[in-house]
């Protein structure tokens, strides 16, 4: 298995190239766990969503303001890879950033870290959909808020 190194929780957000960092905490719960004792494999979806709401939410961009605009960001492709698992009660750091943002589209990108290891890495990619679930263009204030820096809570 490979190991990776993962920065230690350092707040809200951090610098990352062109695009920011946004980090936000998890705690493992038992329900996480599968048989094995292990945080079963499809829960780490769960966490990006998670990811993904914090690094929306720190931008005065939250998902519910998103669909009231009539716009949803369904995921049409996820992928995860796998590092070292996690289990009952490990305190997990959830980094987010955008790693790119097309004419209807979206990618985030994720790492899960726990004890400054990196136990998950992984993408979503998102269309941009209308109401009648038509794919439509990112409109600028959005484009705005995915690229600039956290807001103000």
């Amino acid at each position: 298995m490979r190991t990776a190194t993962c920065a230690p929780f350092t707040g809200e957000t951090a610098n990352s190239g062109e695009h920011q960092t946004a980090q936000c905490q998890a705690r493992v719960l038992y329900a996480d766990t599968d048989g094995m004792g292990m945080v079963y494999h499809a829960t780490y979806l769960r966490w990006f969503e998670t990811g993904r709401a914090h690094y929306m939410r720190i931008r005065n961009m939250p998902y519910s303001q998103v669909e009231k605009s009539g716009l949803s960001l369904p995921v049409v492709e996820a992928h995860a890879e796998y590092l070292k698992p996690a289990r009952y009660d490990d305190l997990l750091e959830i980094k987010t950033k955008v790693a790119d943002v097309g004419r209807a589209q979206v990618r985030f990108e994720y790492v899960i870290c726990c004890g400054g290891k990196e136990l998950v890495r992984g993408y979503t990619r998102h269309a941009v959909v209308n109401p009648n679930g038509r794919p439509t263009r990112l409109p600028e204030t959005l484009r705005e808020a995915l690229h600039g820096p956290p807001g103000a809570d």
